[in-house]
């Protein structure tokens, strides 16, 4: 009986703080895009073509630039970078 009270208390902890633990996440990886997508947009035009991601290391975002460009009009903003991420996370 003790060893099933434990098992329901620690599940109880897990779904308690996983949504925290993923949101702190997401705030995470919402910060380091930020930073790179600053780093990464040296004409510092407000978007980043698709060599711009590449030479800023941003391979993942390179690879999937096509997808990530709803607009296809050649380059990303941060704003399609943030909705990229938050689809991820949801």
């Amino acid at each position: 009986m003790k060893t099933l009270a434990k098992i329901a208390l620690f599940t109880a902890a897990a779904l308690t703080l996983a949504p925290a633990a993923h949101a702190s996440s997401y705030q995470a990886r919402l910060t380091e895009l930020r930073t790179k997508f600053k780093a990464s947009d040296k004409n510092q035009d407000g978007k980043l073509s698709r060599q711009e991601a590449k030479n800023g290391g941003m391979t993942r975002i390179a690879s999937y630039f096509s997808r990530i460009d709803t607009d296809k009009d050649g380059y990303l903003t941060l704003a399609q970078l943030e909705t990229a991420l938050a689809a991820r996370y949801n």
